[in-house]
Formats: C-alpha cells, sequence, structure tokens
C-alpha cells in the first residue's frame, strides 16, 4: 500500500470514529427518553405535558443528530473541518444541551444544573461544533461522578482577559495527575472508575482539545482543590 493511501486510509478511520463517538450523545438521549414514554416503563403514567416534553426533547436530539450527520458528511467531501459561525444565546443553548442529558444524569442519582452570568453576551460562534464540545465534556463528568455528585455548567465572562469562559465542573475522584498531562497534550487514554460501567477520557478529550481549537478557543482541565475535574473552554469575547 503506498504512503498516499495509507495516509487517506488513517484519514477514513479517524473520520469514521469521530462520527461514531459524535452520535452517541443524541441517540442515547432519543433511546432514554423514548424508553421512558413506553407504557409501563414508570410505576406512575406520564402526563399530557410530560409526553410532549418528552417528544419535544426526541425532537431536538434527533435534529442534532442529522446536523452532526450532515457535518461529517460535508467534512468527508471538502476534506477539511468546516466552521460556519452564527449568533448563539448562550443562556437558551445551554439549557437545552441539559435537557439532554438529564435521564442519564437521573438514573446515575446525579444532579444536573447551570449557571449563565447575566451579562453573559451572544456567542457568535459554530453552534455545531459547541454543542459537541459541551456534550462531551457533560457526557464524562456524568460518566465519572459517583451517585449523589452534582454536575455544573457555567458560563462567565473573564473581564480580566476580555473574553469568555465556559465551564463544566463536577465531583467526582478527579483525574490522576499522569494522566491530565497527557490529556492535554492531546494524548489518548482509556480508563475507568469502579462506580461507573463506561470507559473514557481518552478520544472525547482528545476531540474537544481539537474542536475549541477550531473555534479559537482554549482548553485547560484541571483537579478541583475541593475535589472533582473543571474543564474550562476560554474563548475570545464577541465584539
Amino acid at each position: 500500500m503506498s504512503e498516499t493511501k495509507s495516509t487517506e486510509k488513517q484519514l477514513e478511520m479517524e473520520l469514521l470514529r469521530e462520527f461514531a463517538h459524535e452520535i452517541r450523545t443524541p441517540l442515547n438521549a432519543m433511546l432514554g427518553f423514548s424508553a421512558m414514554m413506553k407504557k409501563g416503563a414508570l410505576p406512575q403514567p406520564l402526563s399530557e405535558d410530560r409526553i410532549f416534553d418528552y417528544a419535544d426533547r426526541i425532537n431536538v436530539s434527533t435534529r442534532r443528530l442529522l446536523q452532526v450527520c450532515e457535518r461529517v458528511l460535508d467534512q468527508a467531501i471538502q476534506g477539511q473541518a468546516s466552521v460556519n459561525k452564527e449568533d448563539i444565546d448562550f443562556h437558551s443553548f445551554c439549557p437545552e444541551i441539559i435537557r439532554t442529558f438529564e435521564v442519564d444524569a437521573q438514573e446515575r442519582g446525579i444532579t444536573l444544573n447551570y449557571a449563565i452570568a447575566e451579562d453573559f453576551p451572544v456567542l457568535h460562534t459554530d453552534p455545531v461544533v459547541l454543542y459537541e464540545i459541551m456534550s462531551n465534556l457533560i457526557s464524562n463528568a456524568i460518566k465519572f461522578t459517583p451517585k449523589g455528585g452534582v454536575v455544573t455548567v457555567k458560563g462567565e465572562r473573564d473581564y480580566k482577559n476580555d473574553g469568555l469562559i465556559l465551564i463544566v465542573q463536577d465531583t467526582g475522584k478527579g483525574i490522576p495527575a499522569t494522566i491530565l498531562m497527557s490529556l492535554m497534550k492531546g494524548g489518548a487514554v482509556t480508563t475507568s472508575y469502579a462506580h461507573s460501567d463506561r470507559k473514557g477520557w481518552g478520544q472525547g478529550i482528545k476531540f474537544v482539545h481539537d474542536k475549541v481549537k477550531l473555534l479559537g478557543g482554549t482548553l485547560e482541565i484541571e483537579n478541583a482543590m475541593s475535589g472533582g475535574t473543571v474543564a474550562c473552554i476560554r474563548m475570545p469575547s464577541t465584539k
């Protein structure tokens, strides 16, 4: 096999891995909400309002899945990742992502909340890429937070550096220093905790690192002094 064909094969495999990784979140949400809508799935029948709410969440997840599929197809055709920026109100964008993970968090006994600064401005960025970034970080946080823990998403102004900060913080056990160093260098690490039946960090964090860079931001991950992990995305301020 020639070097060119080998490189093309590697790119195809990388694109396939990225696609498989990214469709899991909306698919899991669709499965979770549809399962709860099934007759007999819950002790008490769902109210009409709750059924409409779950149907709406499934619709949102389906649209997100379609956007990811279209973006991956465009990337395969163009041969490179594309960025299509538009104005995003993070005050409404964030709750929509949170809703996607509510069933997963509830099943694991984890509290999922968010806090957006009142003066947080409209973001001018790519909504598909931002969704991929935030959903990956939230998924990882839930994955490695034990029952009774808390996962919080924040949006803050960075007045000192005239920028914006997006934060995903959990109350898990944190990430070992050696693994944290590898992750921040873009390394792929596969590990898990006893309380979780999922493995992770590696491909997801590397993916987030690359996507944040694509949007012109930086990703910082550190262990909080109070316990748990803090993922911080720093982005330039939207003028």
